[in-house]
């Protein structure tokens, strides 16, 4: 998780990261759910999101959902919706 909020545009997946930390993926989805109360895929989307309010401040939404690892635009933006409510382009121009 830390290396992920580092850089939360970053596409690893669960696996890859099992590889990585030389453990299956079972168990990384079970320590993911006993550390955080939620699988990975839901871990790195709350870290995105996150970041992505810091960045709507002083960048264009195109940006920001490239920057947090978004493949596209409307997804940064369905997602962002989904969380919080209101779209990012708003979010922004309120901050």
């Amino acid at each position: 998780v830390r290396e992920l909020s580092h850089n939360p545009g970053d596409s690893v997946r669960l696996d890859e990261w099992a590889a990585r930390l030389h453990v299956s993926v079972k168990t990384l989805q079970r320590d993911f759910e006993r550390e955080f109360g939620m699988p990975y895929s839901r871990v790195r989307t709350q870290l995105r999101l996150r970041t992505s309010r810091a960045l709507l401040e002083t960048r264009p939404v195109a940006e920001v959902a490239r920057r947090v690892g978004y493949s596209s635009p409307s997804a940064f933006i369905t997602a962002f919706v989904k969380e919080y409510g209101c779209t990012p382009g708003r979010y922004g121009s309120a901050g």
